[in-house]
């Protein structure tokens, strides 16, 4: 029972000697006391981390560095570059413009030349029916001739529809 006295005398001394010499160390270091540490925190659980297996010595060798500032040559360069960007985002932005209005202008070409086409047609029509109508002559005759046109017209569909390219 003595012995167990000792030994729990002799612990405790040497817990108060290491928490002053703790405290010492702390206040030369301004870091936190020993009280701190002792009082019990619940542990909170972390997620599981893929970690690297580091030695030592790579830790000591591994001292972020600051970042360097940029010299005065390296600012004239990244602003030469993104003055160059901002011409060529202009440039292409210009040629596609450009190239819509071409665009636009030959459908508008297309449109007109359909338009015209479909004109002369109802101009050839009417110009058959002012004929045929001129002529005097029978109903049935200028029906015929009508369908035989409308039956042109229909082949024309016919064979423009199944051509293969």
């Amino acid at each position: 029972m003595d012995d167990l006295q000792n030994f729990q005398d002799c612990t405790n001394e040497n817990i108060e000697r290491l928490k002053e010499k703790l405290e010492e160390l702390n206040l030369n270091n301004n870091k936190v006391s020993f009280d701190e540490y002792s009082e019990e925190k619940p542990i909170k659980r972390r997620k599981k981390t893929k970690k690297k297996v580091v030695s030592s010595e790579d830790e000591e060798n591994e001292v972020e560095k600051p970042k360097r500032p940029r010299t005065q040559k390296q600012i004239e360069a990244f602003e030469k570059a993104r003055q160059k960007m901002k011409e060529n985002a202009e440039r292409r932005k210009k040629e596609k413009e450009s190239e819509n209005e071409i665009k636009k202008k030959e459908l508008e070409e297309k449109v007109v030349k359909k338009a015209l086409s479909i004109k002369k047609k109802e101009i050839k029509k009417k110009a058959i029916l002012e004929e045929i109508s001129s002529d005097s002559e029978d109903v049935e005759i200028i029906k015929k001739i009508a369908k035989k046109i409308e039956k042109k017209k229909e082949h024309k569909n016919k064979e423009s529809t199944f051509k293969f390219v």
